[in-house]
């Protein structure tokens, strides 16, 4: 399948993330979301389904997920009524341990990283035509490029990723989950801005960046978004 990327980007620009979404779904038989559940992927998800109700929705659990964040994802699958395909990396976390050293977080971040979340993401997409995922140009400098439609390079072939939130801001992500009764992460009442794994995760303060919060400031990406080559 080969769609024309600049095309594409100039037809959808400035187009309501459900058109893209419509779009998206039209042009891909083999397409999934991805989501961690933060506030911007729960309301992908919620929007997705309203058209598309067996959405296929796929979410990493590192094994280092907050509580919180494990009983919103079984609140979005009984709600919707989705099939969520939770995905773990092949190295458990006892092996992990074992070759590594206990906190492999501490000491190394990207490698821990690269085989909680990297790795069964790049599984996951296995087979995939498209990936959706609900980034924002906003949240912080290394998306402010990102474009409505992307052509990543893989040895299995092309895959499209597509970004139908790229234009929103934080306000609008809250008001599409207060307007639709969106469920979302109850520590983001609680000081949290962005939700990841808990060893990694801390509450900031009302003017801090979105992503202040994570990996204690060194890094801002997982890796997750990253690990592809962009093609154009």
């Amino acid at each position: 399948m080969t769609i024309d990327v600049a095309a594409a980007r100039r037809a959808l620009d400035g187009a309501a993330p459900e058109a893209v979404l419509a779009w998206a779904f039209a042009q891909f038989p083999r397409l999934a979301i991805s989501t961690a559940f933060g506030p911007e992927g729960c309301a992908l998800v919620a929007m997705a389904v309203a058209q598309k109700p067996d959405v296929k929705v796929f979410t990493v659990d590192t094994d280092f997920l907050f509580p919180e964040s494990i009983a919103l994802r079984d609140q979005f699958a009984a709600k919707y009524h989705l099939d969520i395909e939770v995905v773990r990396g092949q190295v458990t976390l006892a092996e992990q341990n074992a070759r590594h050293g206990l906190d492999l977080w501490q000491r190394d971040t990207d490698q821990c990283c690269a085989l909680r979340k990297v790795e069964p993401t790049e599984r996951a997409l296995h087979g995939l035509d498209a990936w959706v995922a609900g980034l924002r140009r906003d949240q912080s400098k290394t998306r402010a490029d990102i474009d409505v439609v992307e052509l990543y390079e893989r040895p299995e072939g092309p895959l499209y990723k597509v970004n139908p939130l790229l234009h929103w801001t934080r306000s609008d992500t809250w008001k599409y989950l207060h307007d639709h009764e969106v469920p979302y992460n109850p520590l983001l009442d609680q000081g949290y801005k962005s939700i990841g794994c808990w060893p990694c995760t801390k509450a900031v303060g009302a003017g801090d960046d979105e992503r202040a919060g994570r990996w204690g400031g060194q890094k801002s990406e997982c890796g997750i978004h990253t690990f592809m080559a962009k093609k154009g």
